[in-house]
């Protein structure tokens, strides 16, 4: 998704037994596509389908129901929004999915994880440091 679609809906795909089955989709909000390269490997499943969208954009995603994304990922902080913003948002919108915001370096995660989960308590909620500092690069 470039912010261009309106709709957003997971993918589907043919399973080994022939059924179909519903691919992960991870929503990336505002995401540059190197970001995901330095994703620790177990982050992303290999079936997941990676929506792209930008921060003005989200009120054309559903965040509840079937087609909530399995995942979101944003950058810690933009020019125009943070990690306290979308995850406010999310929670505003009803998601109750895994929510990872990236960033590249970071002195302390901690303060971070306890100001989103005091505003957003019903998000999984984690920060992953890209420099491979990040406890999920050691999985």
């Amino acid at each position: 998704m470039d912010g261009r679609d309106k709709k957003f809906a997971p993918t589907r795909s043919v399973g080994a037994e022939g059924g179909e089955t519903t691919s992960r989709t991870v929503l990336a909000v505002a995401l540059a596509p190197q970001a995901l390269e330095l994703l620790p490997r177990h982050v992303l499943e290999p079936q997941s389908y990676i929506a792209r969208v930008r921060y003005e954009d989200l009120d054309s995603v559903r965040f509840t129901g079937s087609q909530a994304p399995a995942l979101v990922l944003s950058p810690l902080l933009t020019p125009v929004f943070d990690a306290i913003d979308l995850a406010r948002y999310l929670s505003q919108r009803g998601y109750r999915g895994r929510y990872l915001a990236l960033v590249d370096r970071l002195p302390s995660a901690n303060l971070i994880r306890r100001e989103v989960e005091a505003q957003s308590p019903d998000l999984n909620f984690d920060v992953i440091i890209l420099d491979g500092s990040s406890p999920l690069h050691s999985l």
